[in-house]
Parts: structure tokens; sequence; C-alpha cells
């Protein structure tokens, strides 16, 4: 059944602005049999910033600093951080955002785990930490 099925897809480097206006489209023309996805990428030097950031006004060392829909602070994203963006229809899979984030925290940790990285995942500052250094987990 499809509907139990995730594509994953690598997309190389991308322009910050082209994934969100795919993510976007994809959400608003999504119906009960669009089949979730799950896209990994990395972006070219942009900062993005949370609803309540007016950091957006800005550019940093000529690199583009755009305002998003979700909250937090300002993030830099750039070439060599990978980037996951889930793509996931939450009330067909029955979990919650925040089940959702502590699944993805899990794999994270045991990912980098693997390769022998030590990291731990933050509760009070949901995100996985390095070095107490946030591993931006979503965005």
């Amino acid at each position: 059944m499809l509907l139990n099925t995730i594509i994953i897809r690598q997309l190389g480097l991308q322009p910050y602005k082209k994934i969100l206006l795919s993510m976007q489209t994809l959400t608003k023309n999504r119906n009960c049999n669009t089949v979730d996805e799950v896209w990994l990428l990395q972006h070219y030097p942009v900062f993005t910033c949370g609803y309540n950031d007016n950091n957006y006004k800005l550019t940093i060392r000529n690199i583009p600093v755009i305002k998003t829909d979700r909250g937090g602070k300002i993030t830099f994203h750039g070439p060599g951080q990978q980037i996951m963006y889930v793509l996931i229809d939450l009330n067909r899979r029955k979990i919650s955002v925040s089940y959702l984030i502590n699944i993805l925290s899990y794999i994270v940790v045991n990912t980098l785990k693997k390769i022998g990285i030590n990291s731990y995942y933050s509760k009070s500052m949901p995100g996985v930490y390095v070095l107490k250094k946030k591993f931006v987990l979503l965005d």
C-alpha cells in the first residue's frame, strides 16, 4: 500500500527559497492519496528566522536572511550541513509532532553514535547537541 510508503529523496545542494516553495506546493496539494516524503539536502548559505524574529530585515556578511513560518530564532544553513525535511501526514500516521521529534532525535543520536560522534537530546531546548552546540534537527 502506497500510504504506508515514505519516499526518501537525496536532493543535493539547493537554494532555500526553491525548496521552501516546493514544500509549500506539496503541502497545499496534499490529499488522502499523497505519499509521504523525506527530503535530504544541503542549502547554499542562508539564515532563516522565525516569525517573531525581526532579523529577516538584515543581510549578514552578504548571506540572505529569510523569514519563515516557524517559531524560534535565527538559524544558519550552508554546504556541509545535512538538512532533513519531513513531509508526512501526521494525522494519517496517528502521531503527534512531539512524538515525531522524539523519533527523529533518537535516530540522529544513534546514527551519530554509530559513526563515533557523541551527542544528546535536550527536551528543555529541543534539539540534538554535539559538544554543547545545537545539531539542528528541525527548522
